[in-house]
């Protein structure tokens, strides 16, 4: 009997030793490595100005998860072979269908008729680089009389210190759309 108690108590120990080495694994897996502005550039085959059309959200086809497609009027392209003009569908994880909703904390929202940068990847269905990172809200300064886009949000971005430990990352400052772009187009160009 003795022995049987401590067989199970070591399956138990060895159980939760296994589930302390696993969690932080997993939970970092939610996280989004912090980018900068030249490696949202780089990873972004598509590089736009542009205003939402529509966001529609719908269950998958096994009616199991839940997917958003935001379509995009391109207003100015800065990288890709994209021409102002054009529409663009972004898909997405989460969105709300009747009275279930389904987030994926570190994805961008979108609302109709906002104006925002997107770092963009994919042809057919295309995604935001970075999660949240590859959105920056664009809007009007009346008092600077300029664009401004905004820091986009960071919640989910975490960066590695010096000794390898995840701290939050700070955001990329809101800057002048005009500026904005001239970086942008400098490190997209050879």
């Amino acid at each position: 009997m003795m022995l049987r108690f401590s067989a199970m108590t070591r399956l138990r120990s060895f159980a939760l030793g296994l589930t302390a080495l696993l969690v932080p694994s997993l939970a970092a897996g939610s996280l989004v490595q912090s980018l900068d502005l030249a490696e949202l550039t780089a990873r972004a085959e598509r590089i736009v100005v542009a205003q939402v059309l529509s966001s529609k959200s719908d269950w998958d086809s096994a009616h199991r998860t839940i997917h958003t497609r935001i379509e995009i009027k391109v207003e100015e392209a800065w990288k890709g072979a994209v021409a102002p003009g054009e529409r663009i569908v972004i898909v997405q994880p989460g969105g709300s269908v009747g009275n279930i909703e389904m987030r994926v904390h570190g994805m961008p929202g979108f609302v109709v008729g906002e104006k925002a940068v997107l770092f963009l990847a994919g042809e057919a269905a295309a995604r935001v680089v970075g999660m949240s990172q590859g959105k920056r809200s664009v809007r009007w300064d009346g008092t600077a009389k300029r664009w401004v886009a905004e820091a986009a949000e960071h919640s989910a971005v975490v960066r590695r210190d010096s000794q390898g430990q995840v701290q939050p990352a700070l955001p990329q400052p809101a800057a002048g759309l005009d500026e904005l772009r001239e970086q942008v187009r400098a490190l997209v160009r050879p």
